[in-house]
């Protein structure tokens, strides 16, 4: 033992004398060390000059069939970032079947052309290709992330998905009962209580007002034959784009997808659900969680849809009150005042509707003072105390900044691309974007705050223990709703009378106790009930992912586990993934 640790200081020691001539040797390779003249200590370096960026070029062409592909050929990794994007969504849904477009989409990998569903996920993770597919308010997603030495096989897999499924009845009722007890599971989630009651209350049963993933009571209604009928209205290639990001030439890649995709033909028949008007008054709106520690807060109002134009000043305003972790209502409902662990506002903008929301998870016994200082934001940066010059500058360089970021991944550059079709834009609006933010004034922004903030509609969603928290809330002479953890309406609150004990909650309301003040809310999301960025991203609406390489949701939550090692996406998003290998996307940054 003495032998071999009197050995170790010599080898530091050796270690330390070949890098000090492999230094001299680069030294004096490069005419030795720099003359970087005298250095003034007094004062923090400046910082460096900006570089010179811009988004990545894109390429489009139609295949023969219709399909519009987007191509952008990088070749930093031999790999390649797939985006199939159909024009339909969710909002095709029928009300009371809401969800059928995504057990649709579900059942796609469940078995194809010479694959059952094992035989389908196998032959994915041999390929080291990812596969998922997910469905959002507006449009329907397939990805794909593979070796580009694998783009011919992965492409004929997924020309199986999408032309020959084979919709086979167990695995039919294996998934629905996987998606039934998913969404009695996130009965117990005030977040998904609470979204999915903001949602009803600003769009009812219409456009935008129901989740893609449906509650337990309408995806009970999904049949196997009413899937079949609503795959031949959803699944075409007229309308649609892929987005190919990665290391694959025109020519290639043109040849490749005529061989895979171009017998695939179709047109989709599918509409929207019409946007309804105005469905609620201003009122309180709540979901009871007897026992809960913290309080769901998330006061909302429509907003325009992304077709209505751009919304560069409106970013610029949501940045300044609660867009970044500096905004005004993170420093007063965190900083200042320690009710939340992260508040932030934002929009969740659909095509044609959207929503304009601030929300936080605060401590139940500071609901009613977290709301109070809510408002309190809302009227001073529409008017008593506007966004200043310094605010705006912030805003305006925060988000510049930021914006190259998105671009960072070939799976970031595709997950951007899909996010400009589901906004219905073309390519060149990423092109357009540093230029029209960058012109938006101080007047604009503060212009903006003035319509958003200062308008008199906004309703507000909770989802807490009332027994708590709803005596608070009296004096706000606003008209207490009561809903279910599905958004079905119970009918007013009324406070127990004095002696009586709480209230008893609905049964279906759910009980989960949400924290315990120990742990933190994540900050960089605040409270997101209807959105809190611009936008959600396809893959957390219901994205499906199976295979190795990703993480398993708990078996009672319907995520797919297939493969050792595997891992399924998240129970609340009813996801499955299929292949290993390349990294998914981030598909949370939307497209602004």
């Amino acid at each position: 033992m003495s032998a071999f640790i009197s050995r170790r200081p010599v080898a530091r020691a050796l270690r330390a004398l070949a890098l000090a001539g492999l230094s001299s040797a680069l030294l004096a390779a490069c005419g030795g060390a720099p003359d970087l003249g005298p250095v003034d200590r007094s004062q923090p370096p400046a910082p460096a000059k900006a570089r010179a960026w811009a988004p990545p070029e894109v390429q489009t062409f139609k295949l023969k069939n219709g399909l519009e592909v987007w191509h952008v050929e990088q070749r930093q990794t031999p790999l390649i970032a797939m985006r199939l994007l159909l024009p339909n969504g969710a909002s095709s849904d029928p009300a009371e079947v809401a969800g059928l477009s995504s057990v649709t989409i579900d059942m796609l990998d469940e078995g194809a052309g010479t694959h059952d569903a094992l035989a389908l996920a196998e032959a994915f993770q041999r390929l080291a290709t990812d596969y998922s597919a997910a469905v959002a308010t507006d449009v329907t997603e397939f990805s794909l992330s593979l070796l580009a030495d694998n783009l011919e096989p992965s492409l004929k897999l997924l020309a199986d998905i999408l032309m020959r499924p084979r919709f086979d009845a167990g695995e039919f009722e294996r998934r629905k009962a996987q998606r039934l007890a998913a969404a009695l599971a996130s009965e117990s989630e005030p977040g998904n209580a609470a979204n999915l009651v903001g949602r009803a209350v600003l769009y009812g049963q219409g456009y935008g007002g129901l989740s893609p993933n449906g509650t337990r009571r309408t995806l009970e209604g999904v049949t196997l034959d009413a899937v079949k009928t609503h795959f031949a209205r959803l699944v075409a290639p007229q309308g649609a784009v892929l987005v190919v990001v990665g290391a694959v030439d025109h020519d290639q890649l043109a040849k490749t997808l005529e061989a895979t995709l171009g017998g695939w033909k179709g047109h989709a028949s599918l509409k929207a659900r019409p946007l309804t008007p105005a469905v609620a008054p201003p009122g309180i709106y709540a979901v009871d969680f007897p026992g809960a520690s913290q309080t769901t807060l998330t006061v909302l109002r429509r907003a325009e849809g992304t077709r209505a134009g751009d919304d560069f000043p409106a970013k610029v305003f949501n940045w300044s009150l609660g867009g970044a972790f500096t905004s005004r209502l993170n420093l007063n409902l965190r900083e200042e005042k320690g009710y939340t662990y992260g508040a932030r506002s934002g929009y969740s903008r659909w095509q044609d509707a959207g929503v304009f929301s601030l929300g936080a998870q605060v401590k139940a016994e500071t609901t009613r003072a977290s709301l109070d200082e809510v408002f309190k934001e809302l009227r001073e940066i529409s008017g008593g105390r506007p966004i200043s010059a310094e605010e705006h500058g912030q805003a305006v360089g925060g988000l510049l900044k930021g914006f190259p970021s998105r671009f960072e991944e070939m799976q970031d550059v595709a997950a951007q691309l899909g996010a400009v079709f589901s906004d219905a834009r073309t390519p060149e609006w990423f092109r357009q974007w540093p230029e029209k933010l960058g012109a938006v004034t101080l007047a604009q922004a503060n212009a903006v705050a003035k319509a958003q903030a200062g308008a008199g509609d906004y309703v507000v969603v909770l989802a807490g223990d009332l027994s708590q928290v709803g005596p608070s809330l009296a004096s706000l002479n606003l008209p207490i709703q009561l809903f279910d953890a599905q958004a079905q309406p119970l009918g007013p609150w009324t406070p127990p009378a004095i002696g009586t004990g709480a209230k008893p909650a609905p049964e279906t309301a759910g009980t989960k106790v949400v924290g315990t003040g120990d742990k933190a809310a994540p900050e960089s999301t605040g409270a997101k009930v209807v959105g809190t960025g611009d936008k959600a991203a396809p893959a957390s609406t219901g994205a499906k992912k199976t295979g190795s390489g990703t993480k398993a949701a708990p078996a009672s939550t319907g995520a797919k586990k297939v493969g050792s090692g595997t891992k399924a996406a998240p129970a609340s998003t009813g996801a499955k993934k299929v292949g290993t290998g390349t990294k998914p996307a981030k598909d949370g940054t939307p497209a602004q």
